[in-house]
This record gives structure tokens, C-alpha cells and sequence, in this order.
């Protein structure tokens, strides 16, 4: 069945007038809304240096999440003592199911706020 479906019946339930089947449909969709909600996770940060190996630090979600991009950067760099020409190459994302999406895909700075619950791991390189 598809998620369109799904949505159509629980739209129907939730609006029908028997307030048995109204409410468990109100409580299908909470449930649904808050399986959606992003990851309490910390947030990695993956440095690979051209004469390291790999430095992975976890970071604290929330905190990265309320500012911008370049104020992340600068935090990453101060937190891990990395060079100035660090920069933010690319980023993996948690899936819908909670998994990890190994495909690196480059991050819009502008909108890492909107991004920052999504986001397992950024990868920095000098």
C-alpha cells in the first residue's frame, strides 16, 4: 500500500464521525509524527587531514543546529585544532528508518538549520 493511501484512510478515519475510529486514527498519526521526528543522536564531525588518518568527534546536535554554517565551521575548527583551510565537503544523512545513508552528499549552506536534525556525519577536509 502506499503512503498515499495510508494518508487518504487515516484522512478518513480522522474525519469520520465515529469518535472511536476518529481517535484511533488521531493517535495513528501522532505516532506517526513523532516516529518522523529527527534523531536525539549527537552529530559527527569526520576530519581527514592530508597527513592524518581520519579524527571523528561527536558534537552536540542542538547546539549546532541553532547556528550558522560558518559559525559550525569555525567551532569545528577551534573544538578539534584544525587548520583554517578546513572546510565542510560533504555530509551523510540518517534515512527514513533511522539507518544511515552512506552516500556523501554536498550540504547547502543556507539551509543547515533546516538540515542539521538530518545530518549523521560531516566530513571536513584541509
Amino acid at each position: 500500500m502506499s503512503r498515499g493511501a495510508q494518508q487518504r484512510i487515516l484522512s478518513q478515519l480522522a474525519s469520520s464521525p465515529n469518535e472511536l475510529s476518529s481517535g484511533i486514527a488521531q493517535c495513528i498519526e501522532a505516532l506517526r509524527l513523532i516516529s518522523a521526528l529527527p534523531r536525539a543522536y549527537p552529530l559527527m564531525v569526520e576530519y581527514t587531514g592530508s597527513l592524518r588518518s581520519p579524527v571523528v568527534k561527536a558534537f552536540g546536535r542542538t547546539l549546532l543546529s541553532r547556528l550558522p554554517l560558518r559559525a559550525v565551521i569555525s567551532m569545528i575548527k577551534a573544538s578539534m585544532n584544525l587548520p583554517d583551510s578546513v572546510r565542510v565537503t560533504s555530509a551523510t544523512f540518517y534515512r527514513e528508518d533511522g539507518s544511515i545513508d552512506s552516500t556523501r552528499v554536498l550540504l547547502d549552506e543556507d539551509s543547515w538549520k533546516e538540515l542539521a536534525p538530518y545530518v549523521h556525519t560531516l566530513h571536513v577536509e584541509d
